[in-house]
């Protein structure tokens, strides 16, 4: 196994997530951070994630030419979205080598290539880099799902971070997104090179179990590009000038937008080509703040959507605003039983993106998670077109009537 840069000396010393998790390693209290260790411009994290070839690598050129923003693009060479999370809890104390290369790739932004690199490695890259940075990009590997990625940057305000995650941008390809979500048993991904132990640049990282999990999922017809649009707050259809080019170019364009909104209804896509985006459209897109308007706009969605995946879906709940605020307390028991016991009505499911908004007079409350890590944050008003309680999900084996009965259940 490669050496393990020493990100970490001491696992309590580790900036944690203080949403709540079912995860006791997570709720371990930290040591308070030094006074000099704190950086008053907390920096934004975009993640972008999506197969390889699908465009990525454009894109961040594309971000760096046209951005005036001062970029630090952060590669990962990872195999396994696993790795980032074994970097924040694997001690290794004889490895004491700089785990950043940077090189400087013009206007003004500095790219680093980081190998297992965690919140502290990205938070000390900064405070070696004052001044020099007011954004990160962080490309993850194609067969990398972002959830672990994300929930590491997700930190609450309070804690004395100076990074924070912005949002998660997908990229797909075009021409075989669709037969790549519609690749059940993993023939598609296997004749393309796109599993796991292809693809791992170090294929003694892997374990039995990630392998195992794969090969199970792929037989479900679960791919790493359905859990990469779920966990996606903007989404890039990539490379339509190859449709364009073939024909029937608004059809088949249709399709692949309802493809993808049968799974994720929550979050814009974009048609593109060579990663020629607003960079508007994918940065700066606050969708972990809770007052961000991009955040109450992913509520404001199609209740009852005509796209419907038999695996990854989303599911929107709804109930009129509380006359109580112990129902507040409710709701979060509610919230811990599926996301943690990975239930509902019964039924085994697995949820992959939480939100949601809830009002009790003129206390206002909302909800974000990812897989089993959420929190409840206090919001100062509701967005407009907000009338109602709303609860939105997106994962496997979801159904609105059994999650609406879950939820009255707890709120009796």
């Amino acid at each position: 196994m490669d050496d393990i840069p020493d990100l970490v000396t001491d696992l309590t010393e580790v900036s944690p997530v203080l949403s709540k998790s079912n995860n006791k390693e997570s709720q371990t209290q930290p040591e308070i951070k030094k006074e000099s260790q704190v950086i008053d411009k907390k920096i934004p994290i975009t993640i972008i994630t999506g197969y390889l070839g699908s465009g990525k690598s454009t894109l961040l050129e594309y971000i760096g030419k046209k951005s005036h923003k001062r970029l630090a693009i952060i590669l990962n060479e990872f195999g396994d979205s696993s790795a980032i999370e074994k970097s924040v809890t694997i001690q290794d104390e004889d490895n004491k080598e700089s785990v950043q290369e940077w090189l400087d790739i013009g206007n003004g932004c500095l790219c680093c290539t980081v190998k297992d690199n965690g919140v502290l490695a990205i938070e000390n890259l900064i405070e070696n880099s004052r001044g020099k940075i007011d954004y990160i990009l962080l490309e993850t590997t194609g067969i990398a799902d972002p959830a672990p990625v994300a929930k590491m940057f997700w930190l609450d305000e309070g804690l004395s971070s100076n990074v924070y995650i912005d949002g998660v941008v997908t990229v797909v390809d075009s021409e075989n997104i669709i037969k790549c979500l519609d690749d059940v048993g993993g023939h598609w991904h296997k004749e393309n090179n796109h599993l796991k132990t292809a693809q791992s640049s170090d294929k003694d990282e892997l374990t039995e179990e990630e392998i195992k999990d794969e090969h199970q999922k792929l037989q479900e017809g679960i791919t790493t590009a359905h859990l990469q649009i779920a966990l996606a707050d903007s989404i890039l259809i990539n490379k339509v000038d190859k449709l364009e080019k073939k024909g029937d170019y608004e059809n088949k364009l249709s399709q692949i937008e309802n493809r993808i909104r049968s799974i994720n209804n929550t979050s814009p896509m974009h048609p593109t080509s060579f990663g020629d985006i607003d960079l508007e459209k994918i940065l700066d897109l606050k969708a972990f703040d809770s007052e961000g308007v991009k955040f109450s706009q992913s509520l404001n969605i199609l209740e009852n959507s005509v796209y419907h995946d038999d695996r990854i879906t989303t599911i929107t709940v709804t109930c009129e605003f509380f006359q109580n605020l112990d129902s507040f307390r409710k709701v979060e028991s509610f919230l811990q039983y599926i996301l943690w016991e990975n239930t509902v009505n019964g039924k085994e499911v697995e949820i992959h993106r939480t939100k949601g908004i809830m009002a009790c007079g003129s206390h206002i409350k909302v909800i974000q998670g990812v897989r089993e890590t959420y929190d409840i944050i206090d919001a100062k008003q509701l967005a407009p077109g907000i009338d109602e309680n709303k609860f939105v999900f997106i994962g496997k084996n979801l159904s609105h009537d059994d999650l609406k009965e879950e939820l009255f259940r707890f709120l009796e």
